[in-house]
């Protein structure tokens, strides 16, 4: 491992970059002239084609040869110690544009959290049965924000989404969550169709952290199989579950890329990214995430990530929305709580190239699937606001199937519900469901 990975490691820091390189190439290269422009400047680079057997193995790329060119998106990623080879191949200006540092990418979210009210509330409920994107928005007027309470019905997410009132459950829609993996024989997933991959080497798709299961039953989950309550989104739709996130909630880019590209061969029109990586003020956003985020709307895939949980603002700290959901082609999603405030941890929209937050969800105190034998938690983070958002986008799909994902973005933004929070912190305000 790099030592540099190590000594952040042993100092309490989570580690930034892996070592290896990002390489944007022309999006009409064909993998034959790639190969031929890389083998003239002695790089070996294997097409991810050639791993479809088992996703993981894409991995394999970097020990075989020097890297991996992600074919759906003409993106590379290459080894440590070639910036010079990579240089001269740029200076050609043929096939390879720019590059850039492979980052580390984490799960975003809090600890489970044990709520008595909330638990009682279940007890009692058992025994009784009872667009391309535009411009930062301006800062909506004040008006008075809406508050929202868990019932026999539905847990509150779902009542502030107005979800309830839909006739959509997102029937014919796939969606993607990129993630730590799902708990495929969870009780309310049974009957469900799932499609899922494992993108972590020597790790199988099921979750042992349980953050993906959570997001996946916001996203597509429907009622507790037990209680009757509902707490997830778009019931119907078809969950492709990638483990892009080991079970210790920890990534890279390469393999967010491979999950991404899985997820787009799949046709699914909605990728939910409840992930991220810190980044500092006034810091640029990845020119190459938000390139392939372009290629990837444009191929019919709209991609929605996580703003971030680094924000302390009742000691005053807002910080910058994370990557990659500080691209202007990725949809950033804040959180918000029952009373329709801004969350505590939820990051904000400072960086003026970039990193603007563009729109919020339910992200304090959520109920949803979990790992076995707990089967449900309560957790907080804008990774849960995220797939609440993603099922919406889910449901819009449904309800407009011939829409582009520019579209189902601009229908997410302007439908939104207006809560009295600054665009830097809510964007257009609370998603909602169509009607």
């Amino acid at each position: 491992m790099d030592p540099y990975i190590n000594n952040q490691a042993a100092s309490g820091n989570k580690p930034k970059f892996t070592g290896k390189k990002l390489v944007l190439l022309h999006p009409e290269a064909s993998f034959k002239n790639i190969n031929e422009e890389a083998n003239g400047a002695s790089l070996r680079l294997a097409p991810s084609g050639a791993y479809k057997s088992k996703e993981e193995d894409y991995e394999k790329a970097f020990s075989e040869g020097d890297g991996i060119v992600f074919e759906k998106f003409n993106v590379a990623v290459i080894n440590a110690d070639h910036d010079e080879q990579v240089n001269s191949l740029m200076a050609a200006k043929q096939s390879f544009q720019y590059m850039e540092p492979e980052r580390f990418v984490y799960a975003l979210d809090s600890p489970p959290q044990t709520n008595i009210g909330m638990l009682l509330w279940n007890f009692i409920c058992q025994i009784f049965g009872i667009k391309k994107p535009g411009p930062v928005p301006k800062d909506p007027p004040v008006v008075v924000p809406p508050v929202f309470e868990n019932d026999a019905t539905a847990y509150w997410a779902i009542h502030a989404l107005g979800a309830l009132q839909s006739s959509k459950t997102g029937r014919g829609v796939n969606l993607a969550i990129l993630d730590t993996g799902m708990t495929l024989d969870h009780p309310d997933f049974l009957n469900r169709e799932v499609f899922s991959k494992s993108f972590i080497s020597g790790e199988t798709v099921d979750d042992f952290n349980g953050h993906g299961t959570h997001c996946a039953g916001i996203a597509t989950g429907g009622i507790n199989a037990s209680t009757g309550i509902r707490y997830g989104t778009a019931s119907e739709a078809t969950l492709y579950a990638g483990k892009v996130l080991s079970n210790k909630g920890v990534g890279s880019d390469s393999g967010i890329l491979a999950g991404m590209e899985w997820a787009v061969n799949n046709e699914c029109k909605v990728i939910s990214m409840s992930l991220g990586a810190s980044v500092g003020e006034n810091a640029r956003y990845s020119n190459i995430y938000n390139d392939l985020a372009k290629r990837s709307m444009d191929m019919g895939t709209l991609i929605i990530a996580a703003a971030g949980n680094d924000s302390q603002r009742s000691h005053d700290s807002i910080k910058p929305v994370n990557h990659p959901g500080n691209c202007p082609n990725i949809m950033a999603v804040g959180a918000l709580d029952k009373n329709s405030a801004i969350a505590n941890f939820s990051c904000g929209g400072l960086n003026p190239d970039g990193g603007s937050v563009d729109i919020a969800g339910p992200g304090v105190e959520i109920y949803s699937s979990w790992k076995k034998p707990q089967e449900y938690a309560i957790i907080s983070g804008t990774s849960m606001a995220t797939p609440y958002v993603a099922g919406v986008a889910a449901l819009l799909c449904e309800a407009y199937p011939d829409a582009s994902p520019i579209e189902i973005w601009d229908k997410l933004t302007t439908s939104a519900r207006n809560v009295g929070l600054p665009a830097r912190d809510a964007g257009t305000g609370l998603v909602q469901a169509p009607q």
